[in-house]
């Protein structure tokens, strides 16, 4: 989970709200925990014969005298005691070891049936009024119990003198005093709408406070997310090329929309979920302790097989997860190849091709989402089936304690015990799902903090300004090998180019030409030999001060989705509206401007989809042209220009590189020809350098490429 949690260090700045979700999270236990607890005195309202008061005044008895007692009703049939009918009376069931009931005789199975004071009336009372008697006696109170036995038909006396009473029992016994004892049922009935009212407002408050927790960590989580994005963003802006080459770009893109999609829900489940429930929790089990603590005890031995089974469960949440994420990557892959070439998809009719290749990811995608729904599915049920098997066995205690009157568990009591367990349960089976949750997550953040943590292209350190080129351009036993590649792209390449010259390289597919050029903006950093410029190596200063030097014209022409004037101006934080509109004329990009209704403010689509091919590629030139570079590189960039508009730029290039360094692969005969010196490439190395005249010579690959390539000859 070191992943994941890593990903939480992103939600520090947003503390504040944190901590108050936090505090939120602890005032909805308390709420929870008191609207568990009106279940008792509910409960004792409608069940119970003794109420809500008699209930209290028991528990005020225990703690003080030691006597664990149950009020009952006489049974049927019951002879009088010293001629007088019993009607109800405090049934012993059990005395604490060394108590002051035990001391004074009294023995489980006696009955409690009045005080032995002096008055008349209170030798044989009623069991509420006994219980009154008994709960509201003063500190080191003497008073005499009458008691009587039903297996030897004794009545006895038995001296008690209380103790000071426990926190617990004095806060009992005040608020007893404070809430009128009803007189019959219409008391009793609004006394338990009291209640329900009390619990209302509660639950009321109780969703406030949730919405407000709800609320403060989605929000603080989305702002952290879009931190962690934004974070990945830069660092995806500065990896080398070669990254890209190697990976691919549907997978980076996965990583920022799927991946961090999944971390953002582990986040908020951490903060929400795994705070609220665990709260809820313990307000349940402490509930569930004042009922009753031996068989809440027993219930939480459900807890370690439950935590086996989730650890479990996690561990292969975790794999399919994984596995999950890079499905949807291979997805997001096909999907983006598919719609970039959808013309070349219609045009040889590939459509069901297609269909069957996307259907073959999906179908694996689905196979690792029906692989989740699965783990996901198991953990909650498994862990209630636990929950409930231990609520069972200490049912089955209870019940026995309250039907064979073996304990003085009282029937509200143990429903109030059930509720309790339910209530206990219901946020561990949840928690069950927020493991599974926590381990889809750290899926995802190992692949975004994968990525984030990828090394990115650097300055050394100490890295000078280079200055304004001025000399020469030296590969010196430069040689290049793609990762993983058993060959290397660029070997033993010594050539220099002097400053303001024009290079045109030449030679068939793949022998290197591109990845040559890509050396001297540090596209690529060559794994052997060195690029110079004024006899500097160019590894040795800053990139953006050797950036900033070149204008780049690629053969697959780059455009963004905004403006055409946006488009030109790219690379320029403030461009003039007067320079934008000198590069576009050079460029002869004006031409098809003036026909558009907003001209240069008219949007060029996704990718520049909605000019051709060639206008695309002016308007690149025109963004090398206004960015006055020192050196210029042109990759083909005449490949998508029809002759008319080839022969103008031709002559408006010619004007542009005088006094620039200007380096070129073309294939057309008119720019090579252009150029002042020709280097022919084949197999990654440099096999001559010169004129045409003298490559034609005594070159016979640039005589072939010649008539083939230039001219549309063969031999």
């Amino acid at each position: 989970m070191k992943n994941f949690f890593r990903s939480i260090r992103y939600l520090w700045p947003y503390r504040v709200r944190l901590g108050i979700s936090i505090v939120c999270v602890g005032l909805i236990s308390v709420l929870w925990a008191g609207g568990l607890g009106m279940i008792g005195p509910g409960s004792k309202i409608l069940i119970s014969e003794e109420g809500l008061h008699g209930w209290a005044y028991d528990k005020i008895i225990g703690d003080r005298l030691g006597l664990h007692g149950v009020q009952r009703t006489a049974p049927l049939g019951s002879r009088p005691i010293e001629g007088r009918d019993v009607v109800d009376f405090i049934d012993t069931i059990d005395v604490d070891s060394g108590g002051p009931a035990e001391r004074a005789g009294i023995q489980p199975g006696m009955w409690l049936i009045g005080l032995a004071d002096g008055e008349a009336s209170h030798r044989m009372m009623r069991s509420m009024d006994l219980a009154r008697a008994l709960a509201t006696l003063a500190d080191a109170q003497r008073v005499e119990v009458r008691t009587w036995h039903p297996v030897t038909r004794q009545v006895g006396r038995a001296s008690l003198e209380p103790v000071s009473p426990g926190w617990a029992s004095a806060l009992l016994r005040r608020l007893v005093s404070l809430i009128p004892e009803p007189t019959g049922r219409t008391g009793r009935y609004n006394m338990l709408l009291g209640i329900l009212g009390v619990a209302l407002v509660m639950t009321l408050l109780r969703n406030a406070l949730r919405f407000t927790q709800e609320y403060l960590v989605a929000t603080a989580v989305n702002r952290s997310v879009m931190d962690i994005r934004c974070e990945n963003y830069q660092v995806v802006l500065g990896l080398p090329a070669t990254y890209f080459a190697r990976q691919g770009t549907t997978d980076t893109m996965s990583r920022f929309v799927a991946d961090t999609a999944e971390l953002r829900r582990g986040q908020i489940t951490l903060l929400g979920k795994t705070l609220a429930e665990p709260a809820k929790a313990v307000g349940s089990v402490a509930m569930a302790m004042v009922f009753s603590w031996k068989l809440t005890l027993l219930a939480m031995l459900v807890g370690p097989p439950a935590y086996w089974l989730i650890r479990r469960f996690g561990k292969r949440m975790k794999r399919a997860a994984k596995k999950m994420l890079e499905s949807w990557s291979d997805m997001i892959g096909v999907l983006e190849e598919t719609l970039t070439g959808i013309r070349v998809v219609k045009a040889y009719t590939m459509e069901g091709a297609e269909r069957k290749r996307f259907f073959q990811v999906n179908r694996r995608l689905l196979k690792q989402l029906n692989r989740i729904a699965r783990i996901d599915s198991a953990t909650a049920p498994a862990i209630e089936a636990l929950g409930v098997t231990a609520a069972c066995c200490a049912g089955a205690l209870a019940g026995r304690w309250v039907l064979l009157a073996e304990h003085d568990m009282r029937m509200e009591d143990f429903i109030g015990l059930m509720a309790c367990m339910a209530a206990m349960f219901d946020p561990l089976r949840k928690l069950a799902k927020v493991v599974t949750r926590f381990q889809r997550a750290e899926a995802a953040a190992a692949r975004v903090f994968e990525l984030h943590d990828r090394e990115q292209e650097k300055n050394p350190p100490g890295a000078a300004s280079l200055p304004r080129h001025a000399e020469s351009i030296r590969f010196q036993q430069v040689g290049f090998r793609y990762p993983g590649a058993a060959e290397d792209a660029v070997r033993d390449v010594d050539l220099t180019v002097e400053a303001r010259q024009t290079l045109a390289i030449v030679g068939p597919n793949g022998s290197g030409k591109t990845t040559l050029l890509s050396l001297v903006p540090r596209l690529l950093d060559p794994t052997a030999g060195r690029v110079l410029i004024d006899g500097r190596d160019i590894a040795a200063v800053s990139l953006r001060s050797l950036r900033r030097q070149i204008g780049l014209v690629t053969q697959e022409t780059v455009l963004f989705h905004a403006t055409i004037g946006e488009n030109i101006a790219y690379g320029l934080r403030r461009p003039k509206a007067d320079s934008v509109l000198a590069a576009a004329k050079k460029a002869f990009v004006d031409e098809f401007v003036r026909e558009l209704p907003d001209g240069f403010d008219t949007m060029v689509g996704e990718r520049g989809s909605t000019l051709s091919g060639g206008q695309r590629q002016r308007i690149a030139i025109a963004r090398a042209i206004l960015r006055d570079p020192a050196v210029l590189i042109f990759d083909e960039a005449m490949s998508q220009i029809d002759a008319d508009s080839e022969q103008r730029i031709h002559q408006a290039m010619a004007e542009f590189t005088r006094g620039r360094t200007t380096l070129m692969i073309a294939h057309r005969f008119q720019t090579v020809m252009s150029a002042d010196r020709i280097a022919v490439m084949d197999a990654g190395r440099i096999i001559d350098v010169g004129s045409h005249d003298e490559l034609l010579a005594r070159c016979r690959l640039y005589r072939h490429l010649y008539e083939t390539q230039l001219t549309g000859k063969s031999d």
